[in-house]
């Protein structure tokens, strides 16, 4: 541009396993709606070659990866104390992540990708956001609110006391002490994280560290708890922690379905009035869902 300003790099980076390429047709829709012109980033494992060609015609940037399941999965999980040797001694970092490519659960080894795909092409973005798919509607372009410097993650409504779940993510993990601690505390969700490059990669590297040294990944979707563990007891400088009613990502699954409020355009707004520009868990409340799927026909 002839002033001389060179607009912010964007990037989304999300995961799709073992679905068609329709199963996050919301994301992808209320995304392109937004007028969002940064770049998507889909990590694809098991997926055939129509659903990949789906993803393509989305405009988004297609990242094939492998990752094995079923009961060769199980038997590797069985021999975590033998991979958190390895992870714990001082073998090359590198050969650390070629191993975790491989014992990694899927919900753990995203952040893994993550890194490695970010490392590589730390000069290609600015901003990055890391969200889930399937449940994730964006009302405006998710950057709209210009994060600050650093990283960004946000709470939902629950307190860890009243999740037995939760408190299981984190206590397999780091042991029933760390999970004693987050009583009093609010849930934060690993499906949405906003940052800037510096402050992700060192999300990402932290978030890979600590899985490595996990006592166990027992629990499939037990980054959640890897998450909270960061966000509550281990956060580093620039770590910004959102509340749930009144920051731009809105995370609705556990909330009361009479607390969801629209505004006069149909639009759903945060304690303040204000659009949030990403709704997470919102095809939990289906009269929720249903009004938002029919703004995009």
């Amino acid at each position: 541009m002839s002033n001389g300003f060179i607009p912010k790099r964007d990037v989304i980076l999300t995961l799709l396993h073992g679905v068609p390429a329709d199963y996050a047709a919301a994301f992808f829709a209320s995304l392109r709606r937004t007028g969002y012109r940064g770049e998507v980033v889909v990590f694809a494992g098991a997926m055939t070659e129509e659903s990949l060609a789906g993803l393509s015609r989305q405009g988004v940037r297609v990242v094939p990866f492998k990752f094995r399941g079923g009961r060769v999965k199980q038997i590797l999980i069985r021999l975590w104390p033998v991979w958190r040797l390895v992870f714990n001694s001082r073998v090359a970092p590198e050969i650390k992540e070629r191993l975790a490519r491989t014992v990694f659960h899927l919900f753990y080894l995203r952040h893994l990708l993550y890194l490695q795909f970010l490392r590589a092409h730390r000069q290609d973005y600015d901003r990055v956001f890391l969200t889930d798919a399937r449940d994730v509607y964006f009302q405006a372009d998710p950057f709209s609110w210009n994060p600050p410097a650093g990283v960004h993650v946000f709470l939902e409504v629950t307190p860890f006391e009243d999740s037995e779940m939760n408190l299981r993510w984190i206590a397999r993990p780091f042991g029933t002490a760390a999970a004693a601690k987050m009583k009093g505390k609010t849930i934060s969700c690993a499906g949405t994280v906003f940052g800037d490059m510096p402050g992700i990669l060192q999300y990402l590297e932290t978030m890979v560290t600590l899985s490595m040294g996990a006592r166990s990944q027992k629990e499939v979707t037990g980054d959640q708890g890897i998450h909270n563990y960061l966000v509550h007891q281990q956060p580093f400088p620039g770590i910004t922690i959102h509340d749930n009613r009144t920051g731009p990502v809105l995370t609705i699954g556990a909330a009361r379905l009479e607390t969801i409020r629209f505004n006069a355009e149909g639009w759903v707004v945060d304690d303040t009035g204000a659009v949030a520009p990403v709704l997470h868990q919102y095809d939990r409340h289906s009269a929720v869902e249903k009004a938002l799927l029919a703004r995009l026909h």
